[in-house]
Order: C-alpha cells, then structure tokens, then sequence
C-alpha cells in the first residue's frame, strides 16, 4: 500500500483480479484472456493519468481470499481486491491488523461525489438487480466487474422432433418437454442435465419469492440463520427428485461441475442443459462441432408467475480501508474508469452480461451483434429481476461451506432416496453451525478474519 516518496515515480495501486483460468470443474478447458477488459482499463487509465501506475496481478479466485488475508498479516494488503460474488460476506468480513474492516464501503468513499479526478462516477448507472446484490443496508459496499446468470440452452433439432415448440419457461414446462423427448424413437438417454450447485438453489428460492437466510437475505442486518429446509426449497427439491426418478433429469456425478452436463448435452444425451451465461460461446462451439443447432431461454422457474431474475453470479471488485488521499482517490478514479461506457461494453465481449444501465442499453440495440450465443436472453433476465431481498440473493457468511452442505443433502436426496424434509433439516443444522462459526470471529471483541476464506 505504500507509496513512492519519490516525486518523480508514479503512485502504484494494486490491482488484485480473482482469475478463472479454468471453467469449474474442469482441468481441460479454460477461459483464455479472462479479465482483459479491465488489464486494458488499467493501461487506458495510467496513460490518461501518468501520476498514477494501476498494477495489475492475476490470482485465482479460489484462492484469493487467502492470499489478500495473508498479505494483511505480512502488511501489504492491495489496494483493490476482486472477490467472487458467493465471498461478499467473507469479503466484508475481512480485518486488518487493529480489526477494523480492511475494505470500505464503496458508496461511503465516493461520499456523494460526481465526478472523481475528472472521472464521471457511475454507481448510479449500475444496473438495478447488479447493484443490489452488491448492497447491503442500502449502501453499495463494492463496485461489480463481472455479471453472469443461468440460462436454459436446447438442441433445436431435437426438440422439433419431439413437437416442443417454444424454450420451456417453468419447472412443469420443462417436465412435459422431457416427456416428449422421452417419447421419440431415437432418444437420447435423459431429457435435461443441470449441477448440483448452490448457486442454482438460490435462484430457484429467489424465483419463489423466497429468502436463504435471515434479515432480509443479510440485506439489512448480518444473516444469522439459514432457511436451507424452507417450503421454497423443498418444493426445488422434489421437482428435482422427481425429474431424476422419472429418468428425465440427468445427474453426471460429478457436483458443482457445469462442464459435464455441459459435455452430455455436447454429446446428445440430453436435450437440455442449464449452464451460465459465461460460456455462451463455448456453448455454441460445443454445438457446431457437434453438429446441431443451439436454441436458448430464461431459467425455468417455479410458475409462470415467478421471476426469472436475480441473483446474479461474477465478480465485484472491494476497495482497501485508510488509504492516502492521494492514492484513495486514484484508486476511485480507476474503479469509474473501467465501467465508463466504452469499458462496460468492452466487458460484455469477455462473457460478461452488461453491468451498466448504458451497457444494457448498447446489448439490445437493433444494431449490437449478438456476443454469444443467450447473450441477449440472459442480460434481459437479469434486467427482469424483482428489487426485492429476495431477488437480490443472500450475503452470507462461508456461503461457500454452506453450498458444500446443500449439495451433499441433495446427492443424499437423487442417490440414496432420503426424505427431502428430513435431509434438508439436517443440512440446515449443519449449516448453521458453519454460519455460527463464521459470525463468531466477526463478530469477536476484537474481531477476526474468519478461518474459512475459500470462494467458489
């Protein structure tokens, strides 16, 4: 964080980026040049402003929280850091050496400003559903980098042969699709592949109305208990389990591995998969090479009355507490920087969805081509989201241990026939007492960084 007493060297802010240098689950097949629109926001930046030096540096995402913890035990946090969005609780709750908060609320440094270095500030323009999964007591705490959803893609081919004529829209919907594919005389083996991953649960209970934890989602107070067995998940559940005991949900084996269902729809054992909008264009490439055409939808949702929005997935990007004026300022300046309209629009070629209001406007312009395949069906998704707790999706604390429990209890529930009410209720407890765990070292006198920093 120190900078250069030197007046003639520039002031350097340290840029951490939570790297994917591989999609999730897989060792094979990577995103190349992941996060190059805000490497190039830097270069564009320290040349508009040669007082400062934007240095950026790469770190996956799984282990980033770890590394910005230790470097604050050896004294040299950065001055950004990129979290996943499941680490917001984690990120909030990281400390610095007096156990004060290491990062400041974004909204709080800004201070009401419109323009910082003569950079027109743009958390005003964020898109409604982004900028509120970001927000927490109706103050933005980070500024997001990167927005992804779920979505539902088809083999055209195949569905026309079965006589489904438009993209299933909810759970029953998706039913009686699989059903009919189920009926042509060369079916694949299932009608539809999605993983275990709890990102998919939270939208499913968000489309629902419903809320995973307490105090509005931890939107209005710190998530204190979890709602992992509430009737919004049950009902996710049994659909679920009945997809699977009707032969029409296809499980690969393989939790929190989109790649695999990814890799049986590619094969044409399914007719369906729902993956994110991240890899819309290996979607499309899968596709072609194996010889059939992609169609794609919303994420089938409870009813037709439900909302297929919120929340969203990416990345968010959270700005070290007690920096110097001069440097704070900067490091401001920058964070406006790379979500000015032509960065933001940038941004959308690098499978993110549009973050900003302008971004969004650009995507469904009659002119914008298309980046990739359910581009345009996800951005309209997450456009659609209700601005509610809810829709917004919860902050919790080691979200990630606790999606590790859910996934279990719904391998227990596919595999091994066990009751939905009483596994979930006992992943609930289990839960909770990682919720407890990780609450208690914030919540400490003097507080602590939580031991469990791992995202994913």
């Amino acid at each position: 964080m120190s900078d250069s007493t030197a007046t003639d060297k520039p002031i350097s802010i340290e840029v951490w980026l939570a790297d994917s240098p591989k999609f999730q689950g897989t060792d094979e097949h990577s995103l190349p040049d992941f996060g190059e629109p805000i490497v190039n926001a830097a270069d564009s930046f320290n040349r508009k402003y040669p007082k400062y030096d934007v240095r950026i540096r790469k770190i996956d995402f799984r282990l980033l929280p770890d590394a910005v913890a230790e470097a604050v035990a050896h004294g040299s946090p950065p001055d950004i850091a990129e979290y996943l969005y499941s680490s917001t609780q984690t990120a909030l709750d990281m400390r610095a050496h007096n156990g004060d908060p290491l990062f400041v609320s974004i909204q709080r440094a800004i201070g009401g400003r419109t323009r910082i270095l003569g950079e027109p500030v743009v958390i005003k323009d964020l898109l409604p559903a982004v900028r509120n999964y970001y927000s927490t007591g109706g103050e933005l705490t980070s500024i997001p980098t990167v927005v992804t959803t779920n979505i539902l893609f088809g083999n055209k081919g195949m569905l026309e042969r079965a006589g489904v004529e438009r993209m299933p829209a909810t759970w029953q919907e998706l039913t009686a699709a699989c059903a009919a594919i189920a009926e042509l005389p060369e079916r694949p083996a299932h009608g539809v592949s999605w993983p275990i991953y709890g990102w998919l649960f939270h939208m499913e209970i968000a489309g629902q109305g419903g809320l995973f934890s307490n105090n509005g989602n931890g939107r209005t107070g710190r998530s204190t208990r979890l709602f992992i067995d509430s009737p919004e998940m049950l009902n996710y559940v049994r659909w679920w389990q009945g997809m699977h005991d009707s032969g029409y949900y296809h499980y690969t084996g393989e939790p929190r591995d989109y790649f695999a269902a990814m890799e049986a729809f590619a094969r044409r054992e399914v007719a369906f998969v729902v993956t994110s909008s991240a890899v819309g264009q290996l979607m499309g490439d899968m596709a072609a090479e194996a010889g059939f055409e992609l169609v794609v939808g919303h994420l089938p949702r409870y009813n037709e009355l439900s909302s297929p929005g919120g929340p969203v997935g990416g990345q968010s990007f959270f700005l070290t507490a007690g920096l110097p004026k001069e440097k704070e300022d900067g490091a401001l300046a920058f964070l406006q920087h790379q979500l000015n309209p032509q960065h933001a629009v940038a941004r959308m070629y690098d499978r993110s969805l549009p973050v900003t209001e302008q971004a969004y406007r650009r995507a469904m312009a009659d002119d914008c081509v298309e980046p990739h395949p359910g581009f345009r069906i996800a951005a309209e998704q997450v456009a659609s989201a209700e601005r509610t707790p809810a829709a917004a999706g919860p902050v919790v604390g080691n979200l990630n241990g606790i999606n590790t429990v859910i996934t279990y209890a719904m391998e227990d529930v596919l595999l091994r026939g066990a009751d939905p009410a009483i596994r979930f209720r006992a992943a609930a407890e289990e839960a909770e007492a990682l919720l407890d765990r990780h609450n208690g070292a914030a919540l400490a006198y003097p507080p602590v960084t939580p031991d469990v920093l791992k995202a994913g």
